[in-house]
């Protein structure tokens, strides 16, 4: 741990309370289907927030249920109302971030059979601002270490304020 950043855990409940939660750091694949996200930010009322490796989008983000669900249809419609308000939530976290100005969001469920959401933060800089995330995009690279870490403590931060 010597030379490292601390990331903290934390779970934010549905009265925005940090609460320390050391599971929040570790890998909790779902029991159903095993989706997991890659790297653990921070839980919120329903859903699970994880960095996805993307240097494209620095700061890009998985919002997972936490419960097992593959289709939309599926979902309670007050269970699916907290899904999409911490969905929001995470919106405004990643409109903090520096030169974002709008952010973009995929629910697809082709790949994976678990209910989550892509969300992108998106910057005029980028070589394709103003089309969708995978139209005429880069090829995919990953963060360095230390950007994954800063976005990871700046993304917990945002959600936090």
């Amino acid at each position: 741990m010597f030379g490292r950043r601390l990331v903290v855990p934390v779970l934010l409940d549905s009265a925005r309370t940090l609460v320390l939660d050391d599971s929040v750091g570790t890998s909790q694949p779902c029991a159903s289907c095993g989706f997991d996200l890659w790297l653990p930010i921070a839980n919120l009322s329903v859903s699970r927030v994880g960095l996805y490796d993307d240097a494209r989008f620095p700061g890009r983000v998985i919002v997972s249920a936490r419960d097992h669900f593959e289709h939309l249809d599926e979902i309670a419609p007050r269970y699916l109302a907290q899904f999409m308000t911490d969905v929001q939530r995470v919106c405004t976290a990643l409109r903090t971030l520096d030169g974002v100005e709008r952010t973009n969001m995929a629910i697809l469920g082709n790949r994976d059979p678990h209910v989550h959401a892509h969300v992108f933060p998106r910057r005029p800089s980028e070589t394709n601002s103003g089309r969708a995330p995978w139209d005429q995009a880069a090829a995919l690279t990953k963060l360095s270490a230390d950007v994954r870490e800063h976005l990871r403590l700046e993304i917990a931060q945002a959600l936090l304020d």
